[in-house]
């Protein structure tokens, strides 16, 4: 290994380390070789395993069902809350989440920043004076140089697993769901070498690196038919990019929805914080959760008479915090599967059921600060997270410091990431429920849907303990946060800490939102009257970098070229009843205005059993925008330092007005409901190309060469958009 490379993942939680070997990484213990053969055999041969069960039947969609009832823990008001006996589970941890321990008091916590190369430990932080004051990362010449690289090596397979107790198919990472954390100082570089080793069936796979600037590597990322064509099964290619942002993110499939089915894990990079705290908990991944596999998902939602039947979006069934949820193995019809998943699917789906599934448990030391990385990395909804009997102090949005503020809640569109503090200001005994609220698309202006069949949107708990709890029982703590509004927090309350004022010259352009029925009964996303449609053989990026920024005869790849322009003001007019968290891929933007809409909602689905849209949806071919969309009359809030982010929501007939400083390359601009942009809501902007170059003759080659040869003797089961 040469110097100033440091291959790390994070240690097995329940391996036992010794102390004297963890004190040489921070005293936290993090970092292994990830090439070690006996390991990545052993992985092999658990997925072997799985096959083997396939082969004898045991198939996600008629698995044996076996229900009992679950009790809900009843709450309590008093200042410091009691226990109840939490229902006992025969979930091994291998059998919730594989061999994942976010979520486990075994966690470890995290460092304020990681050695240098070869263990060896920094002085002072890595990245010298820079504070969030007088630095920014969108500033090329503020990130710092640190020569050195962080290797991780992830293996992507099938398996099957039960997060919230219902046993479903998965795709995982290294066997972890979530997915190994990528943990990096700023200025060091990342490579991530993906083997696909997804079969029974195959499929293809990109990664991509939620937020990462990509200046100078745009090929790396991670979505096929843009920056890359997808890493063919059997196949690995390694991406390689630096470090330029600094805070809370995380990493996920960009393969179709594919990462809903698992294929996802935190990311975090260690930077300058003025906030004290003492202690880093480390990530808080919110996630809505369906039992069914992501691939009948897609094909329903995406095929005729998807929206009559009222599955646009469809309801999660749960939801999970780190990885873990418990599911009320009671219910009668689990959440609708069979009243909102449409037509395509059948209506006598059996699942393996089982209660009383480990939650995720955090712990709190009295008196000290604490810092969460908040982030939704679920498919679809908002998530409206607090702690019960805490406040919290917002110190950083996506990956943007800002002037700390105080509140009871945080909203987080699909996407979204918050990091916040907490002090743990109550008694040393007490325990206390971390929870998450999934509003729905009925509470964000959208569908007028009826409640699920549980009777509420789910609601998504965690415990945590302080240093003197019994972390055998659970919390009996309750909440009276009302609030379930899909808006992120005003916009005049969420200042960057380090000012910036957008450009006053900018090239402008409208997006329009729209859905349509196409003439098969399809539901389409249109962004000003087009749906995106990808074609994996034919990356955006490599014609963009040989010239070729035009291309009238596909007009499904939904591409703008802005040529040289440096700055541009995107306004984004939402005409569908859905609210949608669009992400900017390579950028972090100004949002330089946001509206409500005014408009009605949908009145309702159908009749039982009568097949149409829901009143006011669009007729087959499109028609006039519902509801009425609001528009943005040019004005900015703040705007001498505009709040930055890469992930906005876009209120169900409101818009969001936004100013990016474009770099060059072809980057995805696309709703993150993955339900959404496999029904073709994504458009890609293809900025300053006479400047594209640098791009390797290996990455040109790496996935593209397999991915033609593996196309070329297989149909490709392209059921959706693609990204």
């Amino acid at each position: 290994m040469g110097r100033g490379t440091v291959t790390r993942q994070r240690l097995l939680c329940f391996i036992t380390i010794p102390k004297h070997f963890l004190a040489q990484f921070n005293g936290r213990g993090v970092s292994r070789y990830v090439d070690a053969g006996p390991e990545r055999d052993g992985r092999k041969a658990r997925r072997q395993t799985w096959a083997e069960g396939l082969s004898e039947g045991a198939e996600s969609d008629t698995a044996t069902p076996t229900a009992t009832s679950s009790p809900t823990a009843p709450h309590s008001s008093a200042a410091i809350p009691t226990y109840s006996q939490p229902p006992s589970s025969a979930l091994t941890n291998e059998e919730q989440v594989g061999d994942s321990c976010l979520g486990t008091l075994r966690q470890p916590t995290f460092p304020r920043w990681l050695d240098g190369s070869d263990g060896q430990p920094y002085s002072n932080a890595p990245w010298g004076d820079r504070t969030t004051l007088n630095s920014d990362a969108t500033i090329e010449a503020d990130v710092p140089t640190t020569n050195v690289t962080r290797k991780y090596d992830f293996t992507v397979h099938r398996s099957r697993l039960s997060p919230d107790g219902v046993l479903r198919d998965v795709i995982l990472v290294n066997d972890q769901f979530p997915g190994p954390a990528i943990e990096a100082n700023w200025g060091d570089w990342i490579e991530v070498t993906v083997h696909n080793d997804i079969s029974l069936p195959e499929e293809g796979h990109a990664m991509h690196w939620h937020g990462m600037l990509q200046r100078g590597s745009q090929w790396e990322d991670g979505v096929p038919s843009v920056s890359q064509c997808p890493i063919a099964p059997g196949h690995s290619y390694s991406y390689r990019f630096r470090a330029e942002v600094y805070g809370t993110s995380f990493w996920h499939a960009h393969y179709s929805a594919q990462y809903t089915a698992g294929v996802v894990g935190p990311m975090v990079v260690y930077g300058p914080s003025e906030s004290e705290y003492d202690v880093d908990l480390g990530p808080v991944m919110l996630s809505d959760w369906n039992h069914i596999p992501y691939f009948s998902m897609v094909d329903n939602v995406v095929s005729a008479g998807g929206l009559a039947d009222g599955s646009i979006p469809p309801l999660s069934d749960s939801g999970l915090i780190n990885g873990r949820g418990q599911f009320d193995c009671s219910q009668p019809s689990y959440s609708n599967s069979t009243d909102w998943l449409g037509s395509n699917l059948s209506s006598n789906l059996t699942w393996t059921c089982v209660d009383g599934a480990e939650r995720s448990k955090f712990q709190f030391q009295s008196g000290k600060t604490h810092r969460l990385r908040l982030m939704n990395t679920g498919a679809d909804g908002v998530q409206k997270f607090s702690i019960d009997g805490h406040t919290m102090t917002v110190i950083a949005t996506d990956y943007v410091p800002i002037v700390p503020y105080t509140t009871d809640i945080v909203t987080l569109g699909v996407g979204q990431r918050t990091d916040v503090l907490v002090t743990a200001d109550q008694d040393s005994a007490s325990a206390w429920w971390m929870r998450t609220t999934l509003p729905g698309q009925a509470s964000c202006g959208g569908l007028g849907t009826p409640s699920p069949t549980n009777g509420s949107y789910p609601q998504v708990l965690a415990a945590i303990y302080y240093d003197s709890a019994d972390t055998t029982l659970e919390p009996l703590s309750s909440s009276n946060i009302t609030d379930i509004s899909c808006s992120n927090q005003p916009l005049d309350i969420t200042q960057p800490a380090y000012p910036i004022a957008p450009s006053p010259n900018a090239y402008y352009q409208e997006v329009i939102i729209g859905i349509t029925l196409n003439e098969t009964g399809s539901f389409n996303f249109l962004i000003n009257n087009q749906t995106f449609r990808a074609n994996f053989n034919e990356p955006l990026l490599y014609q963009a970098a040989a010239g070729n920024t035009s291309f009238p005869e596909e007009p499904q790849w939904n591409v703008y070229d802005f040529g040289s322009n440096a700055s541009i003001v995107l306004n984004v007019t939402n005409e569908t009843p859905f609210y949608h968290p669009f992400h900017l891929h390579g950028h972090t933007f100004f949002v330089l205005h946001v509206g409500e809409g005014t408009g009605p909602p949908l009145t309702g689905g159908p009749p039982p059993g009568v097949t149409g849209p829901p009143t006011g949806a669009p007729p087959a071919g499109g028609g006039p925008p519902f509801p009425a969309a609001t528009t943005w009359d040019g004005s900015i809030i703040n705007p001498t330092n505009p709040m930055r982010r890469d992930v906005q929501i876009i209120p169900a007939g409101g818009y969001a007005a936004i100013q990016f400083e474009a770099t060059p390359g072809v980057w995805p601009f696309h709703c993150h409901s993955a339900w959404h942009l496999s029904g073709g809501l994504g458009m890609n902007l293809i900025t300053r190309a006479s400047e594209i170059d640098g791009i390797p003759d290996g990455t040109r080659g790496g996935t593209c060469k397999g991915w033609d040869e593996y196309s070329a003797g297989v149909v490709v089961d392209q059921i959706d958009s693609g990204s």
